[in-house]
């Protein structure tokens, strides 16, 4: 198999609608190719479409390897994909060999919010931080942690699931996603920030309580991790600025003041910042 012998990758980011692949150098995408996830198909065309973004931006003679980011459940030692959100026959699929087959090139696999922090470490809002805990609102919550400036898996890649703890009548998950906006109020949080936009004060009261409930992950993540930043991403960061000061009176009132005193807490918009993570695999 080839060696590494640049700092160029290729991330490849696989969600339940598109696979983004992109050529990365210096933690900056230099090509990019998105394709529609044939999310619905046999295993075998949803890897070929794979392989097909791939190619489109491999540069053959200075890629060191390719990582991707799956939404799911991976092996990271082996690259198997057990499950992928959204992705019905994406099951106990050994993505790792079937890529260094196809491309003679290392290939890392991981989680999609690993990808994420990892990501989120790496570009320029998270390049001064050594401890960053990164979440993902989205469907729903995804964590990754990084721990001196390296993306900490635990044991069988499962490091990071805070959407799962424990959380009132439910879990985290249902408070901090897209989750909460359709089961408390039957609407998208596309829709709620859309009301925002227009001034509804309806949406508002929304984004208070969501706020708060994500106020209280962040304080969940200090108390496990005291890390330096808090890196937000997924599709309802973009609301951010409505939920944000009611998200920080709950963070203040971490018993700890110096640890709250030393958070950052910053949303990410880079929309390249998957695939950026993904890349990051090969280097990390």
């Amino acid at each position: 198999m080839a060696q590494k012998h640049s700092n160029i990758s290729v991330g490849i980011d696989i969600g339940g609608t598109k696979i983004t692949a992109g050529l990365v150098a210096d933690n900056k995408i230099t090509a990019t190719k998105t394709l529609p996830t044939p999310a619905g198909e046999n295993q075998e065309t949803v890897i070929n479409a794979i392989i097909k973004a791939c190619k489109e931006v491999l540069d053959v003679q200075s890629v060191s390897g390719i990582g991707v980011g799956v939404p799911g459940l991976v092996d990271t030692t082996e690259g198997i994909v057990h499950i992928a959100s959204n992705i019905p026959s994406f099951k106990n699929v050994e993505l790792k060999r079937i890529l260094e087959h196809a491309f003679d090139k290392p290939v890392y696999v991981n989680n999609d919010a690993n990808c994420f922090a990892l990501g989120a470490k790496n570009i320029d809002e998270g390049k001064n931080y050594k401890n960053i805990v990164g979440l993902t609102l989205g469907t729903g919550l995804g964590g990754g942690i990084i721990i001196n400036n390296h993306l900490y898996e635990g044991v069988g890649g499962g490091a990071g699931e805070f959407g799962y703890l424990p959380y009132r009548d439910g879990i985290l998950e249902h408070y901090c996603s897209g989750q909460f906006f359709k089961r408390k109020y039957d609407v998208t949080g596309e829709e709620a920030f859309e009301l925002a936009q227009k001034g509804d004060s309806k949406a508002f009261r929304m984004f208070d309580v969501f706020g708060f409930h994500i106020g209280e992950a962040v304080k969940i993540a200090a108390h496990m991790l005291a890390p330096e930043a808090v890196m937000l991403g997924g599709s309802i960061a973009k609301s951010f600025d409505y939920f944000k000061e009611s998200m920080w009176m709950s963070v203040r009132r971490f018993p700890y003041k110096d640890v709250v005193d030393n958070l950052e807490i910053i949303p990410v918009h880079n929309p390249g910042v998957a695939v950026i993570g993904a890349a990051s695999l090969v280097f990390d």
